[in-house]
């Protein structure tokens, strides 16, 4: 750690809700199950005191935030109708993935308008602010004397990430990867359940137990061995949109249509957007406290913005479907299952998978996290599923556990032993040229006359190696022509685990670093080197190319597009 940084401060930056803690740096020298760790629950407009606040914005026609958290869902509710250019969005984080890109919700008339990635932005740089504001209050520190973790799912790859980085740094975070850290939600949860006081019994080195990180908009899958010094992930990340919040979504876009008709849905939406956020905010207390072991249907009160607007065949169409309760919406119990089972069913097979890739000496317990792991529903469903030999164990503060874990990690960085790499990593370069399987339109010729063959692909990972945080790989270069005045190095991905040319399908570019040769052009061509190193183990991948001869040294993140 920086020896100017006296303090961590983590945001657990979530689809539903947010939060931050903080701890000073000294912390680190106790041991973890005995640091003071500083949390913040007591938000403006929020129900009851919980260390996050709703990851919400309210925006106005130009784009400024007009509020933040439980707040810009209150004035929206009490606006809306007064103020039809307002922009309310949630969900947005998940956004930033193109297959999910539908996640954000925007309660807007005119439906949402702004980017998840500005939404992310926004929301960001008013959440860094108040927490900001709060940590200097609270420490006395100064504000370039900390070190910021923000934590993304395991299922986001390199691109979601960078942009995450690019987001927060656009906010107002630092723009140096020493000062401020990309963690991966489910590996920091392990940390907490590693140093966890209560019940969750990760025992000693050799212990091996998965973690399912199941959050709002996220479930994050993947496992970890216990080592003397820290943990080796030893899973295989797996994952998907599979949070509570799809269950909202299937219960807005599904059942309340069939309820209400989607003539009145449209009506609603575009006279009374704000009620539809009242009606989700009474399922989101119904649907925490939901009880498999009770059998008793779930009664969703409509406010009177979204009842005023019922026609009368719009109230004879709900009477009809629900026994006569026309004036809210009345879930069985059944049908309650239903749409919990929309996720909790493609979970229970994301975890099967994981215990298959493991192999034969598995896991021998399973930690639930995250908000959505104090359903009891999820809880049951999960334990009843797992064999006897497998535990389930749900630590005593399930949703703490990504917020503190990244605290420990922003504290000790090496508690992390091993990560498992998501690629194959390497650079496009020239190889002696293979008559047999080099087709003859990648052939060029050497300044000595040797024949090589251009794209091929040089690997410094292979997919699905574990290695350590800062391992880094070096690979030499040198120039295929006599005078050759610049070095272009392109960085490329892949899939598979040796990739031949970079023009596979399965290879994408992600970089490039060029080098400036002409300060070395009198030198002999086999003594003109350049040293290429990648630095692995950590959640992003650096780059950097150094000019043995000149000293001149050139860096990048990977630029994932």
């Amino acid at each position: 750690m920086a020896e100017q940084v006296r303090l961590v401060a983590a945001i657990d930056f979530g689809t539903h809700g947010t939060g931050f803690a903080w701890s000073f740096a000294s912390e680190r020298d106790r041991e973890p199950v005995h640091r003071r760790i500083n949390l913040f629950d007591d938000w403006e407009g929020q129900p009851t005191n919980y260390v996050k606040n709703l990851t919400a914005v309210l925006l106005d026609s130009a784009g400024e935030v007009l509020e933040w958290g439980h707040q810009a869902s209150r004035r929206f509710q009490m606006e809306s109708r007064e103020h039809p250019e307002y922009e309310y969005a949630q969900g947005f984080k998940m956004g930033l993935l193109p297959e999910t890109g539908k996640a954000v919700r925007s309660a807007s008339p005119a439906g949402a308008t702004t980017s998840p990635r500005q939404l992310i932005a926004s929301y960001l740089k008013a959440f860094r602010r108040f927490a900001l504001d709060r940590i200097i209050a609270g420490s006395r520190v100064q504000e370039d004397e900390i070190l910021w973790v923000l934590t993304v799912p395991a299922i986001w790859q390199d691109r979601e990430r960078q942009i995450m980085r690019d987001c927060a740094v656009e906010a107002g975070f630092p723009a140096e990867s020493e000062r401020l850290l990309i963690a991966i939600e489910p590996e920091v949860a392990a940390l907490y359940c590693r140093f966890d006081t209560g019940h969750s019994g990760v025992g000693a080195a050799g212990d091996r137990f998965m973690v399912v990180d199941a959050g709002g908009g996220t479930v994050d899958i993947t496992a970890y061995e216990k080592t003397e010094h820290g943990l080796t992930e030893i899973g295989y990340p797996s994952g998907g949109s599979l949070g509570s919040t799809y269950i909202d979504r299937y219960l807005l876009e599904t059942v309340l249509p069939k309820r209400l008709g989607s003539e009145f849905m449209k009506r609603a939406r575009h006279l009374e957007p704000g009620a539809f956020v009242a009606l989700s905010d009474e399922w989101e207390r119904n649907k925490r406290s939901f009880d498999p072991e009770n059998r008793r249907s779930v009664l969703l009160q409509m406010s009177h913005r979204l009842f005023r607007i019922m026609e009368e065949s719009d109230t004879r169409r709900l009477a009809a479907i629900q026994n006569g309760v026309d004036d809210a919406i009345e879930l069985g119990f059944e049908e309650v299952m239903g749409l919990f089972d929309h996720v909790t069913k493609p979970i229970l097979k994301l975890v099967d998978e994981q215990l298959r890739q493991i192999g034969s000496k598995s896991v021998q317990r399973v930690m639930l996290v995250g908000g959505f792991a104090q359903s009891r529903y999820l809880q049951e469903r999960l334990r009843s599923h797992l064999s006897r030999r497998t535990e389930l164990v749900v630590p005593s503060k399930p949703s703490w556990a990504v917020l503190l874990g990244a605290v420990h990690l922003g504290l000790e960085p090496t508690l992390i032993r091993g990560r498992r790499t998501r690629f194959t990593y390497g650079v496009a370069t020239a190889k002696p040229f293979d008559i047999v399987r080099d087709p003859a339109n990648l052939r060029l010729i050497k300044y000595d006359g040797t024949a090589l063959c251009d794209n091929r692909f040089d690997s410094f990972v292979e997919v699905n190696e574990v290695v350590e945080p800062g391992r880094e790989v070096h690979r030499s270069y040198f120039p295929v022509l006599e005078q050759q005045r610049e070095m272009s190095l392109r960085l490329f991905v892949s899939e598979k685990s040796d990739p031949r040319y970079v023009t596979d399908d399965t290879c994408r570019c992600v970089g490039e670093l060029t080098m400036d040769m002409t300060p070395t052009l009198s030198s002999p061509p086999d003594e003109r080197c350049i040293e290429m190193t990648m630095i692995f183990g950590g959640t992003e991948v650096e780059a950097r190319a150094r000019d043995v001869r000149s000293g001149k040294e050139v860096k990048t993140h990977i630029h994932f597009s």
